[in-house]
This record gives C-alpha cells, sequence and structure tokens, in this order.
C-alpha cells in the first residue's frame, strides 16, 4: 500500500507519523510519502518521521513534487494550508475590520481559505485520476465542509472529508468538568464546525442526552472559573439553552457580538500566535530527529489528529466495521437537510464503504442555522469551483455571518486589495 500525504511537512506531520507508528501492524509494508512545497519544513519531518518509524516495517519517502506523490498510491491524505499562515492573518483580520468575526473555517475568512483551497483540489483529484485511478481521497484540509461539496458534486474521485473537532470538544469539555476525556461518549451531527449532540454520556451514563443534562447543571458554576476558556463556557451555556451539545465552532454564532468584541481585543491574529510558535516546534522537530529515542512533546493538533485520521484509513483500507464521524452526502440520514448536501453525521464504515446512520431531527430552534449553513456552503462551493466573481458575491452574502449583499462585495474587494498589498 501506498499512503500520499499533501501537505507533510506541516507541523501536524510528526503526529501523523507517531500514529501510524503506533497501528504499524495494520500498514505493515506500507510507504508513506511526504509530499509539500515547503522543502526545509519538510526535510525536518522526513528527518524525524525516520527516526519516529524505525522498526516499524513502515517505509517513509519525501517529495516537493505533488505528481510523484500521489503516482500509483491507493490513499491521498490532503493535510495542507494553501497560502499558509501570512494568507490565514489576512482571512482573519480583513472580516475583523468590518466587524465580521474572521475565523479559518466559518464566515468570510472560511470562504476566503475556500478561494485558495478548491483550486489545489482540483488539481488534486486530476492527477488522482490520471496516476492513480481509483484511490482514496481523504480529505483533512479546511474548510472541510466547502471542499467536500465541491470533491462530492465536481469529481469523480472516491471522496471522504474528516475533521477531529468532536473528539477535541470531549477533551475540552472534560477538562471543565474535571473527568478524562474517555468519560465522556458523544455522537454529533449537522454540517461540518455546526453540530449539535445527537448523544452524550459522562462517566457511564448511557441516557441518550444524560450527559448534555450534567453539562447544563454546572453552567453557573463553569462560567465563574478563570481556567476555562470562554468559547468553553459558551459550550456549557448552550447545552443549557438548548439541551444539546453544542460543536466547539457554534458559539462564534450564538455569540457573534462578544466573539467580534474579543477578537478585537487580542493583540494578535490566531494565524500570528500560530506563526510565532512553529520555530520551537521545528526546533524540538530537529532535536527527537538527533534524539536516541525520539519523543514527541511539541506539534500542532496533538494526539487527536494523527490518530484520528490513521483510523479512518485503517478502517477505510482493511475492510473492517467500524463507526466513525464522517462528512459523507447526506442520503437522508439528516432529515432536515437536502439530502444531496454533505453532512457530518455518525456513519458505518464496512467494507470500505461509509453508510451515512439516520439521526434524530434537530429541532426548529436547532435546524435553522444548520439548513442555512448547508446551503450557504453549497453555494460557496459551487460559485468558486466555477470561478463565478457575481456569484461568489451572493454566496456570501447567505452567510449567516454576513447577510448582506453590500457587505459581501466589500469584504472580497477587501480580501483582493490586502492579498494585492502583501504581494
Amino acid at each position: 500500500m501506498k499512503i500520499a500525504i499533501i501537505g507533510g511537512g506541516s507541523a501536524y506531520a510528526p503526529g501523523l507519523l507517531q500514529a501510524f507508528a503506533a497501528d504499524a501492524a495494520t500498514f505493515a509494508g506500507c510507504e508513506l510519502a511526504l509530499m509539500d512545497v515547503a522543502a526545509a519544513e519538510l526535510d525536518v519531518v522526513h528527518r524525524l518521521g525516520r527516526r519516529l518509524l524505525e522498526g516499524t516495517g513502515l517505509r517513509l519517502s519525501a517529495t516537493t513534487e505533488r505528481v510523484r506523490a500521489i503516482e500509483g498510491a491507493d490513499v491521498v491524505l490532503t493535510t495542507f494550508r494553501q497560502g499558509g499562515l501570512a494568507a490565514r492573518h489576512l482571512d482573519e483580520s480583513v472580516p475583523l475590520s468590518f466587524g465580521v468575526i474572521g475565523q479559518e473555517t466559518i464566515g468570510p475568512g472560511g470562504f476566503f481559505f475556500a478561494m485558495r483551497t478548491l483550486g489545489v483540489m482540483r488539481s488534486v483529484a486530476s492527477e488522482m485520476a490520471t496516476h492513480a485511478p481509483g484511490a482514496l481521497l481523504v480529505n483533512y484540509t479546511n474548510p472541510t465542509q466547502i471542499v467536500a461539496e465541491a470533491l462530492t458534486r465536481f469529481t469523480d474521485v472516491p471522496c471522504v472529508a474528516i475533521c477531529d473537532q468532536s473528539d477535541d470538544d470531549r477533551v475540552h469539555l472534560a477538562s471543565a468538568l474535571g473527568i478524562a476525556p474517555h468519560d465522556i461518549t458523544l455522537s454529533a451531527s449537522g454540517v461540518n464546525h455546526a453540530t449539535w449532540s445527537s448523544a452524550c454520556g459522562i462517566e457511564g451514563e448511557h441516557g441518550v442526552e444524560d450527559g448534555a443534562l450534567r453539562i447544563a447543571a454546572t453552567a453557573d458554576e463553569i462560567q465563574a472559573r478563570a481556567d476555562v476558556s470562554p468559547r468553553v463556557k459558551r459550550q456549557f451555556a448552550l447545552t443549557r439553552a438548548y439541551g444539546r451539545v453544542p460543536n466547539g465552532y457554534l458559539p462564534y454564532y450564538y455569540f457573534r457580538d462578544e466573539s467580534v468584541a474579543e477578537a478585537r481585543a487580542a493583540k494578535r491574529t490566531r494565524a500570528q500566535a500560530i506563526a510565532a510558535e512553529l520555530p520551537a516546534m521545528y526546533r524540538h522537530f530537529e532535536e527527537q530527529a538527533l534524539a536516541p529515542a525520539p519523543r514527541l512533546s511539541a506539534g500542532r493538533g496533538g494526539s487527536v489528529f494523527g490518530d484520528f485520521a490513521v483510523q479512518v484509513i485503517a478502517a477505510f483500507t482493511t475492510g473492517a466495521s467500524t463507526r466513525l464521524t464522517l462528512n459523507v452526502r447526506n442520503g437522508g440520514a439528516l432529515a432536515d437537510l437536502d439530502p444531496e448536501r454533505v453532512v457530518e453525521v455518525p456513519c458505518l464504515v464496512e467494507g470500505g464503504v461509509a453508510t451515512a446512520i439516520p439521526q434524530p431531527r434537530f429541532g426548529a430552534a436547532r435546524a435553522g442555522l444548520i439548513r442555512m449553513l448547508a446551503d450557504y456552503q453549497a453555494a460557496a462551493a459551487d460559485a468558486i469551483w466555477s470561478d463565478d466573481p457575481d456569484a461568489m458575491e451572493r454566496a456570501l452574502a447567505a452567510n449567516p455571518l454576513v447577510m448582506s449583499l453590500t457587505l459581501a462585495r466589500s469584504l472580497l474587494r477587501a480580501r483582493a486589495a490586502a492579498e494585492r498589498a502583501g504581494a
């Protein structure tokens, strides 16, 4: 088996390779082909990766040529950031100057990110059709929902999109509750970064929403704690208000003004904060590549990122039967949404095929935003894929955080001007 990893020089990649090493028996004899346009970072990850994979029987290669990585692959994992953190900084800061939250997957920031990403995904799909026919594309690249909509509707490449946010939410909720992450079971559905729990259990409580009731009951206590982030506090508040546990990104919509105020008060964007952290991460990777027994204590995404990606790839390549939350065509699993929309739902993966599991309805109070987001992201995929400027304005105007054609037009023009100024 050959698995191509597009974006293999990122700070996420060492954790991914560590996860492959931990599950080496499943991938015996496999070649992992790292590809990245950032040659220096790719070299560091490649050297560290060879140490992490020592004795596992897994082979590791590295190249800056995408076709070379894709050629002959059985699986292509896309996990890249087109434009890098400099572009993400503009995605965040330009909307904020208009009083709109800037974020890499939601609102205008997500739209701008998709404008850069979809052209690359089109090329990847074309190269797979030519050089790796029948290979599975596993997309981890943001904005996941718009990318999945485009790939599903406009290409013939077998594709599944993944996101580890539900696992990340479990970690942060557990920390606030003072319990271990494995003591929370969480099943959620909706669209990417906009899901509500369909089941939640805590410390053995197995009622459909026993966990949500416990989270709601502690909401006041959590609000008073300085060690809990505002975002997690708002998840607790939303759980109390709606009776279901929200995805960690839903507070951006339900606490819109507060989110904008916090972002404006911050000394730097999230992109700038990450950029400041990266040099130390790569120094750590360099050190561990030379260490007698490499051990990762830094990197992006933690174990959640690598473990989930490897779990998904293993499920599809071994044919084993398992249940995973994936982004796939709805097909009626969520009755509140168009059957053709891509949705994030628990799926049964069996024989290399994912089948969305039917989920309960959201109820009127929760369904409206999810429907808006599903339709907006489909419109965004259409407009960007077809490179239609007028359609892009209309699509962005449909975003729940924009809701104005005038504002959408201004945002697009300002983002383009910022790009030109920085070129």
